[in-house]
């Protein structure tokens, strides 16, 4: 594979019975809305039944503002990619390499519309990622998940990711998040 920055990845995979074009691109300042309104729809699925409404939207408004999205790409060094399917955007992950001056690649966020999930987009996303921390010298693939999220974690332990431990974090509002920290070593 290229160097992301300088190119975008497509993929063949199976919908059913229909072959599909499944691109990966690299997100432009343009993208934040599309990666905004992808939060929207895709976090009341996540998190509805773990997670208090009024939480839920707190969050999402800290978090997705055109503002703090444009801050972590350009300020905090993350990189966003786009998952689309027919010109559409079905997804989206963000990652930092050399998290905290270590050889990791961290992976910030990754979500994927309800309606395409469970196709293998979130493990293409996996191995993309794994790909670019390997171009970069990073050992390892790190994330965060939200501890009552059964779903991710059931899905990140199948691509082996290792429970590494736990992390509360303080957002604000009154509100704390603990999310369980989960890494996988690269070959």
């Amino acid at each position: 594979m290229g160097i992301l920055t300088e190119h975008y990845y497509k993929l063949i995979w199976k919908l059913s019975t229909a072959n599909e074009m499944l691109e990966f691109k690299k997100a432009e300042i343009k993208d934040l809305s599309t990666i905004q309104k992808l939060a929207y729809d895709t976090w009341p699925n996540t998190f509805g039944k773990v997670i208090p409404k009024k939480q839920i939207n707190y969050m999402l408004q800290l978090f997705y503002n055109i503002e703090a999205l444009k801050k972590q790409m350009l300020e905090k060094g993350h990189n966003f990619l786009l998952a689309e399917n027919d010109n559409q955007a079905i997804g989206f992950t963000s990652y930092e390499i050399f998290c905290n001056e270590e050889p990791q690649l961290m992976i910030h966020k990754l979500y994927i519309l309800p309606s395409k999930q469970g196709l293998g987009i979130g493990k293409e996303f996996l191995n993309l990622l794994s790909d670019i921390a390997m171009q970069n010298n990073n050992q390892r693939l790190r994330l965060k998940v939200y501890y009552k999220n059964a779903k991710a974690i059931g899905f990140y332990e199948k691509n082996g990711f290792k429970n590494n431990g736990t992390e509360m974090t303080n957002i604000g509002n009154d509100y704390s998040i603990l999310d369980n920290i989960m890494v996988k070593e690269l070959k």
